[in-house]
């Protein structure tokens, strides 16, 4: 894991390598100059810190004691400034660069907590050989929930409905 800016020292991230600035092409830099221009807007102890660069994407984490408050119920407020940012950078330039937000590693603990919640209704669809819908999720929450079952022989996945009340059902394979 890089970064670029140095991060505060009243966060409890570690700091990772520093990521050089000079690594960054213009088109990251706007990414990364936005990004740290929202967080200044947002009044809070927050600030962008690039994590990870490939090809396209941008990974910027939000660190700062008040990161919490930036992903808002099962992420969606940070899945809506992800989406945000990336619609201004693309009406405000012809850049290149796609951004994906973390804050205080949210992104990975709710995958996992996911792919729990797939194992487990797995378990109960085998058992009562009844399907099971999940509430509805965002695109990539759906893929984990997929990706989680896919090679399970006993039960197939499939989303149905239209967003934003998509849907996973995890079914019984007959």
């Amino acid at each position: 894991m890089t970064n670029v800016s140095a991060q505060p020292e009243d966060t409890e991230m570690e700091p990772a390598a520093p990521y050089p600035l000079d690594a960054l092409t213009a088109e990251q830099r706007a990414g990364l100059t936005l990004m740290e221009g929202i967080c200044a807007a947002m009044d809070q102890e927050v600030h962008p810190v690039v994590r990870e660069v490939q090809g396209a994407y941008l990974y910027i984490d939000l660190v700062g004691s008040e990161v919490g408050a930036t992903w808002g119920r099962h992420g969606q407020s940070l899945d809506a400034l992800q989406f945000l940012a990336n619609m201004i950078l693309s009406r405000n330039r012809s850049v290149d660069v796609r951004l994906m937000l973390d804050a205080d590693d949210y992104r990975a603990r709710r995958a996992e907590a996911l792919r729990v919640r797939a194992l487990d209704l797995a378990a109960e669809v085998k058992a009562r050989n009844e399907e099971a819908e999940l509430e509805p999720l965002p695109a990539h929450e759906r893929r984990i929930i997929h990706t989680a079952l896919a090679d399970d022989p006993d039960v197939s996945t499939y989303s149905e409905g239209d967003d934003p009340g998509r849907h996973v059902v995890i079914s019984p394979r007959r």
